[in-house]
């Protein structure tokens, strides 16, 4: 299939295809004579699962380590990265929790209009 089919198909604008393709996220394409690219049907599920990982929080670099040349995926290396991602946002969770508390007491204070002598923001 050309790449506007493999758009259409899979909800991405060919340019994020293209640059999925230059960043080695996508095996490249057979090209036919003239010059268009030409994509197997597997190719859509490969890019369901990029955007997936996306969704998750994975970065590109990530991302392309979890799929071979051929395009299988590695179910060792995204497990040890789901688990890597998984510590990332527990600290993430801890301090965002952190920060509502603080946030939290430091609206009671400046709508208590009672800050005298408390470090505040205002």
């Amino acid at each position: 299939m050309r790449i506007g089919e493999l758009s259409r198909k899979s909800g991405m604008a060919a340019s994020a295809i293209r640059f999925y393709e230059e960043q080695g996220l996508l095996p490249p394409p057979s090209r036919a004579a003239n010059g268009y690219r030409h994509y197997g049907g597997e190719v859509v599920q490969q890019l369901q699962r990029i955007q997936l990982a996306k969704n998750l929080g994975f970065s590109l670099e990530t991302i392309r380590g979890f799929f071979s040349d051929t395009g299988e995926c590695s179910k060792e290396k995204t497990l040890a990265q789901t688990v890597l991602r998984l510590r990332e946002i527990e600290q993430l969770q801890a301090t965002l929790a952190t920060q509502y508390r603080d946030l939290l007491a430091l609206r009671a204070l400046l709508e208590d209009g009672d800050a005298a002598g408390v470090r505040t923001l205002c």
